[in-house]
């Protein structure tokens, strides 16, 4: 009973994970990774294996905050690169005991082997990241670029295919880890040297979309970065760095929401504004209709319209009845009266 309590237990929190990935996976415009979603299970995400040139340099635009952010003295780690296979790919045997499928001698192989994946060129590093049911715990392997991350063995094709000994990953079924944990070691890990905020956000990359797609895009990112807020420990040294940047950018979506409306592009006002256009032409045929043919009776020579004759107003009139209680009994009547205590008295009259 116990067991299959977990079983449900996990399965449902497999597909909020699932979830998670099919909305980050949507979002655009973070700086150091892209990612997009690959099937119900897969999201594909590109991490930069290096700052860019210009983020060493402190002579940035923008706010002071964010040009800290990317200086080359921020970086929290100087790890060389490539690591040790043996802390950084979980081994085979370590595989089949977590498959359970120890008898068929099979690990924890992705979907698609990594010759099917393809990268652009040689500055990103291709990752995947599932959660296939069968394994019921979400992994990570590495899709490119395998040897400037560990050194391959004899049997390279199983390590290309060996999913990755993570933190993240290690503490799901026992904690409370979400896709934005993944991402963050991720990044940590492929880009050299560390930022010190994974999810730093490129602001020209929104200034330089078109509206809506501006605006839509921002309210994405904006949406993206409060969950990383709320999910984010304050002990994490890019929490504040998040906060800074869910600044920005709720200041940038705004702004651009302002100029839609002012402008009457916001596709909300759009839709309310076209059953106005399409009652407007009816409206004048109509008019114009019963301008060029009048009815019958009003073609006659002498035709006067007639007037209706303007409504009197009669002065409020004031009847003197008893009004009736809602026991029935009128007032000033009675052998008490109908007021408690039994005093006798007439009310004021009634305006009905």
């Amino acid at each position: 009973m116990e067991v299959s309590n977990q079983e449900a237990f996990l399965k449902k929190k497999l597909q909020n994970f699932l979830h998670e990935l099919q909305r980050i996976g949507t979002v655009g415009g973070f700086k150091h990774f892209s990612c997009y979603v690959r099937g119900r299970e897969e999201l594909v995400v590109s991490i930069n294996n290096t700052l860019e040139a210009s983020s060493y340099s402190c002579n940035l635009s923008g706010p002071p905050s964010r040009k800290q952010s990317v200086c080359y003295s921020d970086s929290f780690t100087s790890a060389q690169l490539p690591y040790d296979k043996r802390s950084l790919v979980l081994s085979h045997n370590s595989q089949l005991g977590l498959s359970g499928l120890q008898e068929k001698g099979v690990g924890l192989p992705p979907a698609s082997p990594s010759e099917q994946e393809g990268t652009p060129d040689r500055e990103t590093t291709l990752f995947l990241i599932a959660g296939y049911a069968r394994y019921s715990c979400p992994y990570v392997w590495v899709r490119s670029n395998h040897e400037r991350l560990f050194k391959l063995s004899g049997d390279t094709d199983r390590d290309r295919d060996s999913p990755l000994k993570l933190k993240s990953t290690a503490r799901w079924k026992d904690g409370d880890v979400h896709v934005i944990d993944l991402l963050a070691e991720m990044v940590k890990l492929c880009t050299y040297p560390a930022p010190r905020n994974p999810f730093e956000v490129d602001l020209d990359y929104f200034r330089n979309l078109a509206q809506p797609h501006s605006t839509l895009a921002s309210a994405a990112m904006v949406s993206c970065l409060q969950k990383v807020v709320i999910g984010t420990s304050a002990a994490k040294p890019y929490a504040g760095k998040v906060f800074e940047d869910l600044h920005h950018m709720a200041k940038l979506h705004f702004s651009g929401l302002q100029d839609l409306v002012k402008s009457g592009k916001l596709p909300v006002l759009q839709q309310q504004q076209k059953p106005q256009q399409q009652q407007k032409p009816q409206v004048q045929r109509q008019t114009s209709r019963s301008k060029r043919h009048p009815p019958a009776s009003q073609q006659h020579p002498h035709y006067q319209p007639q007037v209706p004759p303007p409504s009197q107003q009669s002065p409020m009139s004031v009847y003197l009845t008893s009004p009736v209680n809602t026991s029935g009994v009128k007032y000033g009547q009675g052998p008490r009266g109908a007021f408690p205590g039994g005093f006798e008295r007439m009310p004021a009259p009634s305006m009905f």
